[in-house]
């Protein structure tokens, strides 16, 4: 049977995942922002009427969530199921990611590795979560608002990831390592 909390965690990662706040939710649903709070944090159960109106301002069907599913607790990732994903920066530069780690469904953490060539320079925009960097090789400078640091072969480095930042290669090697990503919307592979 599905709980309270497991409702209201489902509708936090939902509006995570919009990139919404919960004074956002309640602007579009006409509730309070603290009823919102209470469901999302499986205080309260909402009422059907209340339960439509949240999922209508996330601009999703309430039955994805009130579903009962057994979520896996367990994800084993094979070498021959890594996939490769592509995307962008925020500058339109293409960037390839090897996701070494689907991610739980409902979870909140993957694995990647990456390589970036020489002469790379890589802004990547705001995102809720968190990011580990463990570099394997080469020398990056990587830089959150007025803060830069150098990262070098051997180097790891934890971030918020909530204003964006910069990375960019340094010398003539390629810069390698894995990123560790904890955010509440996973990238679909």
């Amino acid at each position: 049977m599905l709980t309270k909390k497991e409702l209201g965690h489902r509708l936090r990662m939902a509006r995570f995942e919009k990139g919404l706040t919960l004074k956002d939710v309640a602007k579009l649903s006409g509730m309070s922002a603290t009823h919102i709070s209470e469901v999302e944090r499986g205080k309260t159960s909402p009422t059907i009427g209340a339960l439509q109106r949240i999922t209508g301002a996330l601009d999703e069907n309430p039955a994805h969530f009130v579903r009962e599913e057994n979520l896996p607790r367990v994800l084993f990732t094979r070498s021959a199921d890594v996939r490769t994903i592509y995307n962008t920066d925020t500058t339109g530069r293409p960037g390839e990611f090897r996701v070494l780690s689907s991610g739980l469904p409902g979870g909140m953490s993957q694995i990647f590795d990456r390589s970036f060539p020489p002469g790379s320079v890589v802004d990547w925009p705001p995102r809720i979560g968190e990011m580990v960097v463990v570099c394997t090789g080469g020398s990056s400078r990587v830089t959150f608002g007025d803060e830069t640091c150098l990262v070098r072969e051997g180097d790891t480095i934890q971030f918020r990831m909530d204003d964006g930042f910069t990375m960019e290669t340094i010398g003539d090697e390629p810069v390698t390592g894995y990123a560790i990503f904890a955010s509440p919307g996973l990238y679909s592979t």
